[in-house]
């Protein structure tokens, strides 16, 4: 799979409607969402870190307005004046086909499936009714983006990201979805993989420091 703006449009469109957001619009040669939260107010999103991402970024003066692309965090380094600090390294993940087999919950484990915003939302307790992970995903024209999957410390290494991520695939599954999409940390990533997911590009961060 090939990286272009219309996958990256997709990618963007689930990860706004997921958190209640103004989708993105086309601006500059990449994608803009007005996100409005105090610690990210904007970001800028590109296929490379070419002309247009360093035009947008010469236009930025200010913190908490972030430039990404789907780079190599060394090239989005070299495209970028040095104040500009690059975060850790994220990755752009495709699942080609629904997971294959169904996944059972660790015995003392819950789930509920409720909905925020444009989001089905899994939340996973423990016998004692405590959270312990839960994820999301949104079903939107054919594409389906898994996001905000976390397993809370105390319930790590128990096999709960593999069925939450497993309840999540069939939500996407019944709605006949053709794409799955996520951007992974570097520690979600060898989850994923186990799971049939594939790297599809890198996916980097900038912004300039608030000091």
């Amino acid at each position: 799979m090939s990286v272009d703006l219309d996958l990256l449009d997709r990618w963007l469109t689930g990860w706004s409607l997921a958190r209640g957001l103004p989708l993105p619009t086309r601006h500059g040669g990449g994608l803009l969402v007005e996100v409005g939260w105090p610690e990210q107010l904007r970001r800028h999103v590109f296929v490379d870190a070419g002309r247009a991402l360093q035009a947008c970024a010469a236009r930025i003066h200010a913190p908490f307005i972030y430039v990404k692309a789907a780079v190599e965090p060394e090239h989005l380094r070299c495209a970028l004046p040095a104040p500009w600090k690059i975060e850790s390294p994220r990755y752009l993940m495709s699942l080609p086909m629904a997971m294959a087999r169904a996944i059972s919950l660790p015995a003392g484990y819950s789930a509920t499936v409720g909905v925020e915003h444009g989001a089905s939302v899994i939340r996973l307790a423990d016998a004692t009714g405590q959270p312990a992970a839960s994820g999301r995903v949104v079903l939107h024209q054919g594409t389906a983006v898994f996001d905000r999957i976390e397993t809370l410390a105390p319930h790590r290494r128990r096999g709960l990201g593999t069925a939450l991520m497993g309840a999540l695939d069939a939500l996407a599954a019944q709605a006949g979805v053709s794409e799955r999409l996520l951007v992974a940390t570097e520690a979600g990533r060898a989850l994923y993989r186990r799971l049939g997911w594939q790297l599809v590009a890198p996916y980097s961060t900038a912004v300039l420091p608030a000091s």
